[in-house]
């Protein structure tokens, strides 16, 4: 399979931005996500009566000429970070946490060709599936030196001979989470429709997240769990900011079809009033996970802990606006004693349940009052006081769910994408949720370490739920 990219672009906001806009502070989690890029992948089906060089080339210029529109919208994803530690020169105190200079500099865009179909990609058992999606990341921003004049950007399409499509979109964490970049796609996918439907577009996205959630001048206190949307820390158990490749990490994609959850959903109901989708699958992989540690090593530390990471935009109190930014947390929705770790399915359910609500009534939602902040603060102080006096570092798991965002509504004109996903995490104990494309089945991207991996993929129980997309 021959991969090139055939064309290099910066694309800038078609209109310039004023002034008075030119500067957007980090808000507080935004100064919590990790200094990393995400990328997600967008499959497109297109007709074969579409195959032809110039209807490709035509579809190239309204995801240029619709990208530049929407940047006049997205103003800061065509500037550039400014973190604490890069400058000492801040005009305010809201601005020491780092700040987007919305300078206009601009976004990436490449156009790869792939001398193969898109089939290949999406079900040749040749070859593993994240080698396959690697393919498609010919400009791996995780893999650049971060710098002053780095796009926070990056979008790369690449056409199949086929006429198949994949856009790659690249968005720098600090600025974005999931619900932002879902929010940008549907964006800039509308205002691309209305060059061929005449419809004017409408976009509103709000970059004052830190007016509502000030930044800490010091987010080194301990006191927030510096846990970023994809599930790792910025804490001490990081040890680093960037996403660096661990060896001994091994990732796998699972499937839970829609009949199968229902079937999970039947065991518990019982037991469980009206579970979820994410709460049943996070909590039978949490169990098997466990269960497979404890088979390679023989012996568990005292607490394993779930979290669960949480968009906090519907759940505080008054509703927020429509803001671009990391609006998210995360808290502990199953904690294990190594006594008790042969917890049954339902159970564990059931004290997910519990544990949301628990956080919803406790979490401050008045989010506009100025004691926030160190509400805030009491509150991730007191969801990890059970681990003052462990003696050993807990056997942590994070489960970030992607499930019920619109992203397979994202249509530039020549359909809706046949499917949405992401590459490995090199980090081990992930549990990333996606929906299939039918809104109904869940994908799993799960990361352990290689040994417990292997056990993990024996758990029959797990498996006769689920299968493995090599």
């Amino acid at each position: 399979m021959e991969f090139q990219i055939v064309c290099e672009d910066t694309i800038k906001p078609l209109s310039s931005t004023p002034p008075e806009l030119r500067i957007v502070p980090l808000c507080l989690f935004d100064q919590e996500a990790l200094n990393v890029y995400l990328p997600i992948f967008f499959f497109y089906n297109i007709d074969d009566d579409d195959d032809d060089d110039n209807l490709s080339s035509d579809r190239c210029r309204v995801l240029k000429d619709s990208l530049s529109k929407a940047l006049t919208f997205y103003y800061p994803f065509a500037g550039r970070l400014i973190l604490s530690n890069e400058s000492k020169h801040f005009s305010s105190n809201e601005q020491r946490g780092g700040y987007v200079d919305c300078n206009d500099m601009g976004v990436t865009f490449l156009e790869a060709k792939a001398g193969c179909p898109m089939s290949e990609i999406m079900y040749d058992n040749n070859l593993q599936r994240e080698e396959r999606l690697k393919l498609l990341l010919l400009d791996d921003m995780n893999k650049k030196d971060h710098g002053l004049l780095h796009p926070l950007m990056s979008i790369q399409l690449t056409q199949f001979e086929c006429g198949g499509e994949v856009i790659c979109v690249s968005v720098y964490h600090k600025l974005v989470d999931i619900t932002s970049t879902t929010n940008f796609m549907r964006d800039w996918a509308s205002i691309a429709r209305s060059f061929r439907d005449g419809d004017p577009p409408t976009a509103s996205p709000q970059f004052n997240a830190a007016t509502f959630f000030r930044p800490e001048l010091d987010t080194n206190d301990g006191s927030s769990g510096g846990q970023d949307e994809s599930g790792t820390s910025d804490g001490p158990s990081a040890g680093q900011d960037e996403l660096g490749t661990n060896e001994k990490v091994c990732n796998k994609r699972l499937v839970f079809e829609s009949s199968k959850i229902a079937a999970l959903k039947a065991m518990v109901s019982e037991k469980v009033e009206n579970p979820t989708r994410v709460q049943l699958v996070a909590a039978l992989i949490y169990k098997a996970a466990i269960s497979a540690k404890f088979s390679v090593t023989g012996c568990l530390p005292e607490i394993s802990l779930l979290l669960l990471v949480i968009n906090l935009r519907n759940r505080v109190e008054p509703p927020l606006p429509t803001l671009i930014g990391n609006i998210l947390t995360s808290f502990i929705a199953s904690s294990t004693t190594k006594e008790h770790r042969e917890m049954e399915l339902w159970d564990l359910v059931s004290k997910m349940k519990r544990n949301l609500v628990v956080f919803c009534k406790k979490f401050p939602k008045d989010y506009k009052s100025e004691e926030w902040g160190n509400l805030y603060k009491s509150y991730a102080k007191e969801s990890m006081e059970m681990l003052i006096n462990v003696k050993e570092p807990p056997n942590v798991y994070v489960c970030s769910s992607w499930c019920k965002f619109p992203v397979y509504s994202v249509d530039f004109g020549w359909g809706k994408p046949i499917w949405v996903t992401i590459p490995e995490f090199p980090r081990k104990n992930v549990i990333m949720l996606l929906d299939t494309n039918d809104g109904e089945g869940i994908e799993v991207l799960l990361s352990l370490e290689k040994k417990e991996m292997e056990v993990f993929e024996q758990n029959q129980e797990l498996f006769s739920f689920c299968e493995i997309k090599k």
